[in-house]
């Protein structure tokens, strides 16, 4: 009696495992086929957040401030946020988060300020705004495949315990279910790996298109709001990072020092913007911070 108990345990436990993990998985993959369409009212914050995640957005916002002469740039990558450069009434979140990670100083290096500013409530709405519409994948559906696929691993870890029981204590006549239920986790885990993409497949593609019209002559673009968002210097950042931003003075801010490699913010990206999972973290949007100075863990945000 007790020997089938152990066995039901374990061939429960391999289940519920390899059924988690499959549910996760096809959730995703009917997400990533959704047939979403992106809005042509996007907003540059929403336009940088799909291209590149919450650093990309943070950035983008700095870029424009930028331009307009609301703040200015050292060469060492300090930023300083001018007088009259802010009106707490009018400013956008997003600006308003840039100013207060400033300090009372209004003055931070750019990686710590981009750091701290993406972590802001103000960046999180912009993400959960997207998600809501369909245009991201959930952050809690994402880490719920790493945590099913963690399960399995255990899983697989743990069943040949069943077959030394048998051999050991048990009647030995099932004791290859524990070595069964173990390679059966095993390929489980090995063979559904988890999605890497973070948006629709739709989204995507619409990304692409809008960084292919930007070297396309204007005669031939397409009419649409989100196109000419998309050739403006401030929609180059959102769709390519800083590394596409033609201004010499921000040239301060890409910087070893400032933004670790790869940095989807910087723009030299991996996967058409996305940056690692590192970037984009674990904790929600939060992660790590690529900055000089900054901070780290999921008090900062990715990319």
């Amino acid at each position: 009696m007790l020997d089938q108990g152990v066995g039901l345990a374990a061939l429960v436990l391999t289940a519920g495992a390899i059924g988690y993990r499959l549910v996760v998985a096809v959730r995703i993959a009917v997400m990533l086929r959704a047939d979403v369409t992106v809005r042509e009212d996007l907003s540059a914050e929403e336009l940088a957040f799909l291209a590149g995640g919450p650093r990309r957005a943070v950035v983008t916002v700095l870029f424009r401030m930028a331009g307009q002469g609301r703040l200015s740039v050292a060469e060492d990558g300090t930023v300083t946020v001018r007088d009259g450069g802010y009106a707490p009434d009018a400013a956008a979140g997003i600006e308003k988060a840039l100013v207060v990670a400033a300090g009372v100083s209004r003055s931070e290096r750019a990686g710590k300020l981009v750091a701290e500013a993406a972590a802001s409530r103000a960046v999180r709405s912009v993400g959960e705004r997207l998600q809501a519409e369909g245009l991201l994948i959930a952050p809690s559906l994402r880490r719920g495949q790493f945590r099913a696929r963690r399960l399995l691993w255990w899983t697989a870890a743990l069943a040949p315990a069943l077959t030394v029981w048998d051999l050991t204590a048990g009647t030995r006549e099932r004791w290859w279910a524990g070595v069964a239920l173990s390679a059966l986790a095993t390929a489980t885990a090995t063979l559904v790996k988890p999605a890497q993409d973070r948006a629709p497949y739709r989204v995507r593609s619409t990304l692409d298109t809008l960084r292919a019209e930007q070297d396309r002559p204007a005669p031939w673009r397409p009419p649409g709001a989100l196109t000419a968002l998309a050739v403006t210097p401030v929609g180059a950042v959102a769709l390519g990072g800083l590394a596409a931003s033609r201004e010499p003075v921000l040239g301060a801010l890409i910087t070893p020092e400032t933004w670790r490699a790869g940095d989807p913010a910087h723009g030299g990206d991996s996967g058409g913007g996305w940056g690692t999972s590192a970037d984009w973290g674990s904790c929600g949007y939060a992660g790590g911070c690529g900055a000089g100075g900054g901070g780290g863990g999921c008090g900062s945000v990715g990319a």
